[in-house]
């Protein structure tokens, strides 16, 4: 039996240009919240917690999976709400969830306490991200949506930014810093709450069911293989670049100085939508499949001078949120019918594959060591680049 959403979604409805810009700012912030700091920034402190409570690499890998696991486990939940209610139900509880989690996280006491922090933490951007699909294609022009989407998604490279200064002022203080983050998600939501379009009835046009088997659709496939492979790979570099960067040089200043490159190299994905309108699809898709491959494979290598590691740190930055947002911009224009249905689904996969990886490189790394692994994930990275993005075509309601 074919199971259906129903959308809420009043399609055709589409704000002006001060209400997008406004919508714009407030999802870039809830991005930057739960995605850069709630789900991202794990990796940062990394070195302190671990040396903290006494971590070793495989329990590392599974609560850094856990992260990933609580997005994969809010995605659908947030898919489903902003389909069968309204957008803003689910980013307002992927706020939330944020500041929840990385509250608990600020106070653990013990392991275990970590790790239910990161899981919660992690459901945030689940819950938050995928809704901004319906919202950017119901309320927004159709010659806006690449533009406004591209700005919304280049939050992680602000909330990454961010959480780099205040880590240096911090210092050995992970805790304080996780406390900060979440009365700034708590904030912020609020501010989404405020500004988020809620449902014009007197603009419905009734009830619009869509099937789950377009998930099927057979021109998604190369996008779900890529989304799966590139959530795996991309794991690698978040989780475990500080560390290798620590245990490398012995410096954790300039650690931390490589993690602020690369946030704010990440602020560089709100051109995405320029470039793939100016480019196209595919060509941008390959050029930053190489980009960031380099980037992930080479970082062992770069590691021996400061400029090296920042300069793998500006490409992976930079590569990394475009490339994101050239995935949800391929998803969108496959699923039009149900935006954050396909939308969802596309970035359950990527986080499906950014589960795994820690958890698969933490098993690995004692046999492998860090650098065989960063080297391994550059390149089929790099191997992406080979997928045909021209296959995608819109899928059947």
């Amino acid at each position: 039996m074919t199971k259906h959403f129903t959308s809420s979604s009043p399609a055709g409805y589409e704000m002006n240009q001060r209400q997008t810009r406004g919508l714009t700012a407030a999802g870039l912030a809830i991005v930057a919240v739960t995605y850069g700091l709630a789900r991202y920034c794990f990796g940062l402190f990394l070195p302190d917690i671990r040396l903290e409570f006494g971590l070793t690499p495989e329990l590392v890998g599974l609560i850094a999976g856990l992260s990933y696991l609580g997005y994969l486990a809010a995605t659908f939940a947030g898919s489903w709400l902003s389909t069968m209610f309204e957008p803003r139900l689910p980013i307002l509880l992927g706020g939330c969830a944020a500041a929840a989690g990385m509250a608990l996280i600020a106070w653990s006491p013990t392991p275990a306490f970590l790790a239910l922090g990161v899981f919660i933490a992690g459901t945030s951007p689940g819950l938050a991200y995928p809704p901004f699909s319906d919202v950017i294609v119901r309320h927004t022009e159709q010659s806006r949506q690449n533009v406004v989407y591209a700005w919304i998604n280049s939050g992680t490279g602000f909330g990454v930014a961010f959480a780099g200064p205040l880590a240096l002022y911090a210092g050995g203080d992970w805790r304080l810093a996780w406390l900060v983050f979440a009365g700034l998600a708590l904030v912020i939501t609020f501010w989404n709450g405020f500004t988020l379009p809620r449902r014009s009835p007197h603009l419905e046009t009734g009830p619009r069911k869509v099937s789950l088997w377009i998930l099927l659709e057979r021109s998604a496939r190369a996008l779900f293989i890529s989304s799966f492979l590139f959530g795996i790979v991309t794991a690698v570099y978040w989780t475990y670049a500080v560390d290798l960067l620590t245990t490398l040089t012995g410096n954790p200043r300039d650690a931390i100085l490589f993690w602020i490159v690369l946030g704010i190299a990440g602020v560089t994905g709100c051109f995405a939508g320029g470039l793939v309108n100016r480019w196209g699809l595919g060509r941008a898709y390959k050029l930053l499949a190489f980009l960031v491959g380099g980037a992930i494979g080479t970082l062992p290598l770069l590691a021996a001078s400061t400029l090296g590691m920042f300069l793998s740190a500006a490409c992976f930055g930079a590569g990394f949120i475009v490339m994101t947002a050239l995935f949800g911009m391929w998803s969108m224009r496959i699923f039009r019918a149900a935006p954050s249905i396909g939308f969802g689904f596309t970035f359950f996969l990527i986080s499906l594959g950014q589960g795994a990886g820690p958890v698969l490189s933490g098993f690995l790394i004692p046999v492998t060591g860090q650098s065989m692994l960063f080297f391994g994930a550059g390149l089929i990275c790099c191997a992406l680049a080979l997928v045909n993005t021209a296959s995608g075509r819109p899928a059947p309601a």
